[in-house]
C-alpha cells in the first residue's frame, strides 16, 4: 500500500511533465499541404498535396463556412481518396464569402484542419473570354457575334481593335450585349481584335483577353460597281484581241488551216483499181450502158384545141424523122 506522502508527490509532479506534441504524437497524421483553389468561369476546385504513410490508404474530408453563419457545414467530398474537391453547388452563391478547410484521416486518426483564405466566387474566379460565333462585314463595319458559357446577369462585354497594318489600337464600351459593332472602318481592310468579359460587382473581376481574331471590310456598292465595270471591260478587250491574233493566224498559215478543214480530194477505190489496170473491161460497160439509152425526150405541152392538134402534128412528124434517121443508120 503506497504511502500517503509518496502519492501526493506523485500528484503534485504530474501537470508538470511536458506533455507531447501533436507531431510526436503517434495518433496524428500529417496535415495536407498547398492547400489551392482553383476557379475559372465559377468552376471551383480544391486541391491539395497527397498524405503519405506507410500503411493504409488515407481518406479525407473538405467542410465550408460562410460569415453568415460561422458553423462548419460538408459537401460532397466528405471520406473521399482524391486529392481534389470541387465545390461548384448551387446552395453555394457566388457573393457569398466562403472559408474551406480540409483534412486527413486514417481509420480513426486523423489530422489538423487546415483552411484556405477567403473565397468569394465572383471576386475571385477567372473569366475566360467569349467564343466568337461569327462576323458580319460591310464597307465600313464588323459585327462581332459571341456567346459566353457562364449565365450570369452581371457579365459584360469589351472588344479591342486594330487594324491589321498598324499598331494603334481602339477599345469599344463595356456592354452587356452579346453582339458589338465596330463602326466607321475602311472598306476592304482586315482588322484584328480581342474580347474580354468582366463580372459587375463592388470591384470588377475583369478576365483576360482572348485570342486574336482578324477578318476583312466588304466593298460598298460602288466599288462593286466598279469592279463588274472593270471585269466587263477586261473581257471584251480580250475577247477582240483573241478575234485580232485568230485572224492574223489563219492569215499567215492560210494554206496549213486549209489543209486542216479541208483535206485533199481522194479518188474513188473502183476509178483507182481502173487506173492502175487499164484493160478492165468496167470502163465498156460503162460506155455501152450509157450507149443503149435513148438520147432524146419528148415534150408534150397541152394547149387550146387548134395548138394541141398542130403538137400532135409536129410531134407525129418528128418522131417519123427521127425513125428514118435510125433506120438509115443501121442500114449505113
Amino acid at each position: 500500500m503506497p504511502r500517503p506522502g509518496a502519492a501526493l508527490l506523485l500528484c503534485l509532479l504530474l501537470p508538470s511533465l511536458p506533455e507531447p506534441s501533436a507531431a510526436e504524437s503517434p495518433l496524428q497524421l500529417p496535415t495536407p499541404q498547398n492547400v489551392t483553389i482553383y476557379s475559372y468561369n465559377y468552376q471551383n476546385l480544391l486541391t491539395w498535396a497527397p498524405v503519405k504513410v506507410d500503411n493504409g490508404s488515407v481518406l479525407y474530408t473538405v467542410q465550408y463556412n460562410t460569415l453568415a453563419c460561422n458553423c462548419w457545414e460538408e459537401i460532397n467530398c466528405t471520406n473521399i481518396t482524391k486529392t481534389e474537391c470541387s465545390f461548384t453547388d448551387p446552395d453555394i452563391k457566388s457573393f457569398w464569402t466562403i472559408t474551406l478547410r480540409v483534412r486527413a484521416e486514417l481509420g480513426q486518426v486523423k489530422s489538423d484542419w487546415v483552411e484556405t483564405n477567403k473565397f468569394v466566387a465572383d471576386q475571385n474566379t477567372t473569366i475566360g473570354p467569349p467564343v466568337i460565333v461569327n462576323v458580319d462585314s460591310t464597307s465600313d463595319s464588323l459585327f462581332l457575334n459571341f456567346l459566353h458559357t457562364v449565365k450570369e446577369d452581371t457579365l459584360q462585354y469589351l472588344v479591342r481593335y486594330w487594324e491589321n497594318s498598324t499598331n494603334k489600337q481602339h477599345e469599344t464600351k463595356w456592354t452587356k450585349n452579346t453582339r458589338i459593332g465596330l463602326l466607321n472602318l475602311k472598306q476592304l481592310t482586315v482588322y484584328c481584335f480581342q474580347i474580354r468579359a468582366k463580372v459587375r460587382v463592388f470591384d470588377d473581376n475583369i478576365g483576360p483577353l482572348s485570342e486574336t481574331n482578324c477578318h476583312k471590310t466588304a466593298a460598298s456598292g460602288a466599288m462593286r460597281a466598279g469592279f463588274v465595270v472593270v471585269i466587263f471591260v477586261a473581257a471584251t478587250v480580250t475577247v477582240v484581241i483573241l478575234a485580232i491574233v485568230c485572224f492574223l493566224f489563219i492569215q499567215k498559215f492560210h494554206q496549213v488551216v486549209k489543209y486542216w478543214f479541208q483535206p485533199p480530194f481522194k479518188i474513188p477505190p473502183h476509178i483507182e483499181e481502173y487506173l492502175k489496170d487499164p484493160e478492165m473491161p468496167a470502163l465498156e460497160e460503162l460506155q455501152n450502158d450509157c450507149a443503149e439509152e435513148d438520147p432524146w425526150d419528148s415534150l408534150s405541152v397541152v394547149s387550146n384545141a387548134e395548138g394541141s392538134q398542130a403538137l400532135v402534128r409536129d410531134t407525129l412528124n418528128t418522131n417519123v424523122h427521127s425513125n428514118s434517121r435510125s433506120t438509115e443508120s443501121e442500114k449505113t
